[in-house]
């Protein structure tokens, strides 16, 4: 099966005239509505088949009905054009003229603004064995096309303007819908062979993704699964590219404009942590003033963890004293057990880390915020088969996650309850 390159390597518009076959369920009204000859839709078509290698069509006397692989790559191929005029659209193309420009540009052009915007343009010349010419040209071509401003000159050579970059990224995402298309019809005549993408924060990958996926596996044993662990910025900007499918870890609070969908699963509470002889493991009714005379092992700048540190240390009597930053729960947990410094958790991490009896949660909360775990996607994302089992393992696991800790919740407030208790 060919790859997305070869498939989208001329004009799109023998991927709009197959989408409208697929709509119209007919050769000649599609070739018609796309300004195209019948013998060169029949064409496109032929050679869309030979690529993918399945029958897209089921050619009868009465019309030309879409097979299973076709109505896949039908839907892939409108959701591209989906995200193309929202492309245009936001780059501030006139709305009226949007259909048949998608239609016009080509993949070249595309490949060559994102080039131009997103690498060296000597590397990627020498790479593609394209040359700066050529690569302008069609750039040039695509900027009188739009009527767009996507490049410019200046003494330190060609780069894309901020129009320029935020278009070519969303080009490039459009395309990628074709490359599912491929990966999800080669999973039907496969088997499972589908491909998946996953970003997966600190700690999740370990607690929650790992897990799934090797439930995953035994469903999917062919599946194509790659794992990026990052934090949080690194994987946001790499699902806004399309390098990624999903997001699995903790949530953010949006940005006003952010167009992601953010998927709440399980709560998870913060906690104060110390090595099982601090003074204030087993002191009861512990109030705010009695962190004072401790340092903290603090998490890093820019972490959902120090946002909730930063809102946490507000309510402290004194400012708290700082002499580690460290995001990493082992180093936390290394660094309390070895003296009276104190640390923050989500309940999650905790219980990972308190296994081997090195740190204890003081009893002392709840601490606000509260963040979530959950998953993180773009708007416009269609999963495949694989990617839509992984989600429902993934919600089976939050959901697992949540019963535990409303128990592990509940076992603690009768340990409390009983340590304050008279004794007879």
């Amino acid at each position: 099966m060919e790859s997305m390159e070869r498939i989208v390597a001329s004009n799109l518009r023998h991927l709009r005239a197959f989408q409208m076959v697929v709509k119209l369920q007919n050769v000649r009204k599609a070739a018609e509505a796309v300004c195209l000859t019948q013998p060169a839709v029949t064409q496109a078509i032929a050679k869309l088949e030979a690529q993918v290698r399945v029958p897209l069509f089921e050619r009868r006397s009465v019309g030309t009905y879409a097979t299973s692989a076709g109505g896949i790559l039908g839907a892939r191929i409108s959701s591209m054009f989906a995200q193309i005029d929202d492309a245009l659209m936001e780059a501030g193309t006139q709305l009226g003229t949007l259909g048949s420009m998608a239609d016009r540009i080509t993949h070249s052009q595309i490949r060559a603004l994102s080039a131009i915007s997103g690498a060296d343009i000597e590397d990627v010349r020498k790479s593609a064995a394209i040359s700066k010419a050529s690569l302008h040209r069609a750039v040039r071509e695509l900027e009188r096309m739009t009527g767009l401003a996507l490049i410019r000159q200046d003494a330190s050579g060609t780069s894309a303007t901020e129009t320029g970059a935020a278009f070519a990224r969303k080009l490039k995402r459009a395309l990628s819908e074709i490359e599912l298309a491929v990966s999800e019809i080669a999973s039907t005549a496969d088997g499972d062979n589908a491909r998946l993408r996953v970003g997966a924060m600190p700690l999740t990958g370990s607690l929650i993704v790992a897990p799934v996926l090797n439930d995953l596996m035994q469903a999917f044993p062919n599946a194509h699964v790659e794992v990026q662990t990052a934090g949080r910025k690194a994987l946001t900007d790499a699902l806004r590219r399309g390098q990624i499918d999903i997001i699995v870890g903790l949530l953010c609070e949006p940005a006003e404009a952010d167009p992601l969908v953010r998927e709440p699963l399980v709560s998870l509470p913060y906690v104060v942590v110390s090595r099982p002889s601090h003074p204030l493991a087993n002191k009861p009714n512990i109030r705010l003033s009695d962190f004072d005379d401790y340092s903290w092992v603090v998490p890093n700048q820019n972490t959902v963890r120090r946002d909730a540190f930063d809102q946490f240390s507000k309510s402290l009597v004194m400012p708290p004293k700082v002499d580690v930053q460290a995001s990493s729960t082992s180093t936390i947990s290394l660094l309390v057990s070895a003296s009276d410094r104190l640390g923050l958790m989500t309940r999650l991490e905790f219980e990972n880390e308190k296994r081997n009896g090195a740190i204890v949660a003081i009893p002392y909360g709840p601490i606000e915020p509260m963040h979530w775990l959950g998953i993180t996607r773009r708007p416009d994302w269609t999963p495949n088969t694989v990617q839509r089992s992984f989600i429902d393992l993934v919600h089976r696991k939050a959901a697992r996650i949540a019963r535990a800790d409303k128990k592990s919740r509940i076992a603690r407030t009768f340990e409390s309850e009983a340590s304050i208790l008279p004794r007879a």
